[in-house]
Parts: structure tokens; C-alpha cells; sequence
């Protein structure tokens, strides 16, 4: 038993570290991009009820204009035009995201009834990390000119 624990412990150590030498017949590398640009907005909706059980997409409009469905599948969906991700985008930058925090969602989540959540993560230019937005977190008003952007991105990708 203390030989197997120790064989289980060299096995994570080996898998957690990577190979001490890479071997001599190994290929070099495909060059990498440095820097992955994480798109401007990520948009899931989860809640309610769809055929294979509960419901559940992921899409990001692109940095290239790519309106990308990532889940539940891989697909295309369309292409927002150049000038509406730039207007995305300086929205994104110019957003005050605690006054956009400020009212707290204190109703009933719609996924309590087989409603939907929608779940907003904005990537600004500026600094790093990511702005989540939560439907059932705060009140988010579609009338502000950030949640107008994205509607309007969607449309035009839609057409």
C-alpha cells in the first residue's frame, strides 16, 4: 500500500510539473500569438427550460465583429459590423461599472419560474480582468447606452 501512495504521489508530482527534459526526438514549436484578446463582451443566458433538459448558451460578440455561439455548440452565429464593436467597445471603456452595480436585483430570479438569467462579462481596453453583470445580481437597465451597444451589436449580427 505505502509503494502504490508513493507511485500516486510521483504520477501528480510528474503530471502537475510537466517532463523534467523534453525528449530529443520532439518537433520545435508552432509559434504562439503573445497576447489572446479576450473579447469585448460575453453574453449567457441559463434558465429555463429547453428539450434536452435545462437551458444554457454562452456567446461573445469578437473583437474581429464574429457573433460566437461557444455553447452549447461551436457556431458562427453572424458578424457585427466594425463600427458598432468600436461603439461596444467605448462603452465598455466609459462605463461606471459600481453605479451599474448600485440597484441590487431584490425580485425573484426568472429562473425560479423556467425563466432566464443573462449573465453580461465585459472585457474594457483598460486595465485587466473582467466586469460581470448578472440579470438576478442587479437591475440592469436596457436603456443605458453600455446595454443599448450591445443590443444594437446583436441586431446588426442577426441580420
Amino acid at each position: 500500500m505505502p509503494r502504490l501512495l508513493a507511485a500516486i504521489a510521483l504520477a501528480a508530482l510528474i503530471v502537475a510539473c510537466g517532463p523534467i527534459a523534453a525528449p530529443a526526438t520532439q518537433q520545435p514549436s508552432v509559434p504562439q500569438p503573445a497576447v489572446t484578446v479576450a473579447p469585448p463582451v460575453t453574453i449567457e443566458t441559463r434558465g429555463g427550460l429547453c428539450i434536452d433538459g435545462k437551458c444554457h448558451s454562452v456567446a461573445s460578440i469578437e473583437g474581429d465583429g464574429r457573433l460566437h455561439q461557444i455553447a452549447p455548440w461551436n457556431a458562427e452565429l453572424g458578424r457585427v459590423p466594425q463600427a458598432l464593436v468600436a461603439a461596444l467597445r467605448a462603452e465598455i471603456d466609459r462605463a461606471n461599472w459600481p453605479l451599474l452595480r448600485s440597484r441590487p436585483f431584490r425580485d425573484t430570479c426568472p429562473t425560479a419560474y423556467d425563466g432566464q438569467e443573462t449573465i453580461y462579462t465585459f472585457t474594457p481596453t483598460q486595465g485587466t480582468g473582467f466586469e460581470r453583470i448578472g440579470s438576478c445580481e442587479v437591475v440592469i437597465d436596457p436603456q443605458h447606452p453600455l446595454f443599448v451597444a450591445v443590443a444594437a451589436a446583436l441586431a446588426a449580427a442577426a441580420r
